[in-house]
């Protein structure tokens, strides 16, 4: 309720001090970064994109600032993923705006539920892993999804929309077909991972993830045993870290089996480089 109300006050009283010239594009907002390259593939310049989590942080902690919610109050689509602070803007947001159009990419997926992959758990207990855009297979289904509904928004561009999924679409093909050249010949590879969001990923190109964060914590003592343990059974040399943690768990296991720290960022919004980055770093891991 608080947010709500500190939302609409600011809305009518900082609004006009922005100082942003007014664009005449509808503007469209994504939670995380690897969804701009579809949506700007696809709509081109008939729609500007509002970055909700920004670069470098947490979508899992992640609030929105004030100032970026006066510009999103503004906005006539928002393509959201599941993560916890959506839910809370949403529901400023259409305290303001009854018509914005909220669509979740979920739709359509084969989700994974975090707790029950590989034996790895995710960021919470029984949640659905929410990284779905790191699989260049689900992504096609959320590229189809997102032309869906802009094409339903914008009518008028139709025809361009399609046209462009159709090419977004066969880049997300030959993406793939390059991952699984790479990964082919190391099927079954365990990787060690600070942070548990490849489950997708794993799960296209047949690797095993093992995570040293558990539920979102740090692991216990115990815990940390079992995984230098395991991780010693399975000849771990490199550990894949984010930049958008502290890694202080990953940096202890590095030390103690004197394996290297290679930073990896799922969440870049250069998706098409980053995929084949990560792809050739756990084949050479």
């Amino acid at each position: 309720m608080y947010f709500r109300s500190f939302l609409l006050c600011l809305i009518f009283s900082t609004s006009l001090l922005l100082g942003e010239a007014p664009s005449t594009a509808p503007l469209v907002l994504i939670s995380v970064a690897p969804y701009k390259p579809f949506i700007e593939k696809i709509a081109g310049d008939t729609v500007q994109i509002q970055l909700m989590v920004p670069t470098g942080a947490s979508s899992h902690t992640y609030e929105p600032t004030p100032r970026q919610m006066v510009r999103a109050s503004g906005a006539n689509l928002w393509f959201v993923i599941g993560e916890p602070f959506e839910k809370r803007a949403v529901d400023a947001l259409k305290s303001h705006h009854p018509a914005l159009h909220i669509i979740n990419l979920q739709t359509g997926l084969d989700l994974i539920n975090s707790a029950h992959h590989h034996g790895c758990k995710g960021c919470c207990p029984g949640a659905i892993d929410l990284h779905f855009w790191l699989s260049p297979r689900q992504a096609q289904i959320q590229a189809q999804t997102i032309a869906e509904e802009l094409i339903k928004l914008f009518p008028q561009n139709a025809e361009q929309y399609r046209k462009n999924l159709s090419g977004l679409q066969r880049e997300l093909q030959e993406l793939d077909q390059k991952i699984e050249a790479i990964l082919t010949p190391l099927k079954n590879r365990n990787i060690l991972v600070s942070h548990p969001a490849y489950a997708y990923f794993c799960r296209d190109y047949h690797l095993i993830q093992h995570s040293i964060e558990i539920e979102g914590k740090d692991p216990t003592p115990q815990q940390m045993t079992k995984m230098l343990n395991l991780a010693r059974q399975i000849h771990i040399k490199s550990i894949f870290i984010q930049p958008q943690y502290n890694n202080k768990a990953a940096k202890l296991v590095a030390e103690t089996l004197n394996a290297k720290l290679v930073v990896l960022d799922p969440y870049s919004e250069h998706y098409f480089t980053s995929m084949l980055e990560i792809a050739t770093a756990f084949a050479n891991g």
